[in-house]
């Protein structure tokens, strides 16, 4: 999607550029008019014989106008100060320009039959009736420019807003793989310690087609839970070769949640969390569940164990359970949450809160 940005800003400018030109257009048709009404009440000259001049005063300035845009558009990167200044500037000279080229046509050019002599105080009221005109056209030009700066301002921002989110994402999501394959190896390194080689070989294989899938995915995206509970059950088998009979795994999730969209790996943290203080830190049978249930706007996603601890307690950093809270924050804002309660029987248990809309 190299081109898409270039493309889109392309368009920009076009529709910029076209709706300069239908100012324009629309200004100086309106002017033609006004100063065709006013020839009609103040001049004994007919239609077809001021109505020419009017014409070509009128593309005389719009080539005016062309020009105006142009250099207003080389301040489009200044203050609105300099933009200010330089449009009215622009006006009164404009308001010059016309008057001396209509003195020019009407006097030298194309002399009117019967005109007074010329008078320095007609031509003062003729730049003070273009100054009103050129000013009127200047504002709205100007104001037209100080929209298309904010709505450009307002584009960059949310496209920098967005970078920013998936670069939070894909950092986030990235983050889950070094954490797991670092525990993974580890294990991995014991069995073959000792020469349990024919475990380590199925872990390896396992741990191939988890890595596989994982990378595979886009980070940015929602996955169904059905999808997510399959990247579980890899890891898992992972898992159970090294714990063998002591673990064992409950999966509960409803079919009308399978297509609930979440965070890939979202859980991946969570299982892991209920491995490493459940059966690693118990003799006995230890049971992993993965649940989901609808209760009223939101649904629950449980991650718990049962294990009840007989070794002592391993510290923990916290990095997987702040990356589940990040990465919900990011996707859900403040509808999503991560709750975690140690169960009095003996165990964990996590609990992911969702929007019920997430689910299809």
């Amino acid at each position: 999607m190299p081109t898409a940005a270039p493309a889109s800003k392309r368009q920009w400018f076009t529709r910029q550029r076209r709706s300069a030109l239908l100012l324009i257009a629309a200004f100086w048709i309106f002017t033609f008019g006004m100063l065709s009404i006013r020839a009609a009440l103040v001049s004994d000259l007919p239609f077809n014989v001021i109505g020419p001049r009017r014409l070509i005063t009128a593309a005389f300035g719009t080539i005016l106008c062309l020009v105006m845009v142009r250099l207003l558009g080389r301040l489009r990167t200044r203050s609105f100060v300099l933009w200010v200044a330089c449009g009215m500037a622009g006006a009164i000279a404009m308001a010059f320009a016309l008057t001396i080229f209509s003195t020019l046509m009407n006097r030298v050019i194309a002399p009117l039959p019967g005109l007074a002599p010329l008078r320095l105080a007609d031509m003062a009221q003729w730049v003070l009736i273009w100054l009103g005109y050129c000013l009127a056209w200047t504002g709205t030009y100007l104001a037209l420019i100080y929209h298309w700066k904010v709505e450009d301002q307002r584009r960059h921002m949310s496209r920098m807003t967005g970078l920013a989110q998936e670069a939070q994402i894909a950092a986030l999501r990235y983050q889950v793989n070094p954490h797991f394959l670092f525990n993974t190896l580890n294990s991995i390194s014991s069995l073959v310690l000792e020469h349990r080689n024919a475990d380590a070989e199925a872990m390896l294989l396992n741990l191939s087609a988890f890595v596989r899938s994982t990378f595979a995915g886009d980070p940015q995206r929602l996955i169904p839970l059905h999808e997510e509970i399959a990247l579980q059950r890899l890891y898992l088998g992972i898992e159970q070769v090294r714990f063998s009979e002591r673990l064992k795994v409950i999966v509960d999730i409803p079919d009308t949640l399978a297509d609930l969209r979440v965070p890939a790996l979202i859980l991946q943290p969570l299982v892991e969390n209920a491995l490493r203080h459940g059966v690693e830190r118990s003799e006995a049978l230890t049971n992993v569940a993965i649940r989901a249930e609808r209760c009223g706007d939101e649904v629950r996603i449980l991650v718990e164990n049962d294990g009840a601890a007989t070794g002592a307690r391993t510290a923990g950093t916290g990095v997987g359970l702040r990356n589940v809270r990040d990465r919900l924050l990011v996707h859900f804002g403040g509808r999503a949450m991560l709750v975690t309660t140690a169960v009095p029987q003996g165990g964990f248990r996590s609990e992911i809160h969702l929007p019920a809309e997430f689910a299809a």
